[in-house]
């Protein structure tokens, strides 16, 4: 049977059709997570363990201006630098029946603590694609265009380097930690996209012995023309310093 690419699928076609002009190159890194795990026991209303990436991403990336450039292609192709660090994250919804994932921007990271960023993330996940006056309202009109008309409007919006880092996120975050599954590398359109994988109990080596401690993947998927191995590691490695000393960060 053939049927027409579902209306809520349209978005995701063309995220992947931009996606595809990426240089993607893919690093990973094993994120001790037992400080992470202590806070959330701690805390009266834990923030979840994307939100604690999230946060922590942003601020390490506060510290690399290239990294949250902007790459625009041409003749003669340039970088716009984003002053402001903003997160995209994704969702997974049912539309019409139609399973499909959306994202939500967290604006300005570096300005929120983790409680902050939960509270916007909390707002992405009640809500539903249906909701007339909801923060997924926009994507759900675009999805009802006809396709060419959708992608003029989105090829449009990600033409001005601000307003694209504000909808698309300066770095965006992807996690199955829901599911036994130990990493991801997602496609991503913009410069930085990290991936989260499924903590689980592992072995790990500790002041010259071992025990077992809660573990992840954590991913970075970075576009190759913007930045270079060697600064994608030091912001991975930044990242997974945050996480894994989170009392202190």
């Amino acid at each position: 049977m053939t049927t027409p690419l579902p209306a809520a699928r349209r978005g995701t076609y063309l995220f992947l059709e931009q996606a595809r002009s990426t240089a993607h190159v893919y690093l990973m890194a094993e994120v001790d997570a037992t400080a992470l795990r202590a806070a959330r026991a701690a805390a009266e209303h834990p923030a979840s363990y994307v939100s604690h990436v999230v946060k922590a991403a942003a601020d390490v990336l506060g510290g690399y201006p290239e990294a949250r450039a902007v790459f625009r292609a041409g003749r003669a192709p340039r970088l716009s630098v984003a002053p402001e660090v903003h997160a995209k994250v994704l969702f997974d919804k049912t539309v019409d029946g139609q399973r499909c994932v959306v994202s939500g921007t967290v604006p300005d990271v570096q300005d929120k603590d983790v409680h902050g960023v939960q509270a916007l993330i909390d707002g992405y996940k009640r809500a539903r694609l249906e909701d007339p006056d909801g923060p997924f309202a926009r994507v759900r009109r675009l999805q009802r265009l006809p396709l060419p008309v959708f992608r003029l409007l989105y090829r449009t919006m990600s033409r001005d380097p601000r307003r694209r880092s504000l909808l698309q996120g300066t770095f965006a975050v992807t996690s199955i930690g829901h599911e036994p599954v130990g990493a991801i590398l997602p496609l991503i359109s913009g410069t930085l996209g990290f991936g989260v994988g499924h903590i689980a109990d592992a072995p790990v080596a500790r002041a010259g012995g071992v025990v077992v401690a809660p573990v992840f993947t954590l991913s970075l998927v970075f576009d190759h023309r913007v930045i270079d191995g060697a600064m994608a590691a030091e912001i991975l490695a930044g990242v997974k310093n945050r996480l894994e000393n989170w009392e202190s960060a």
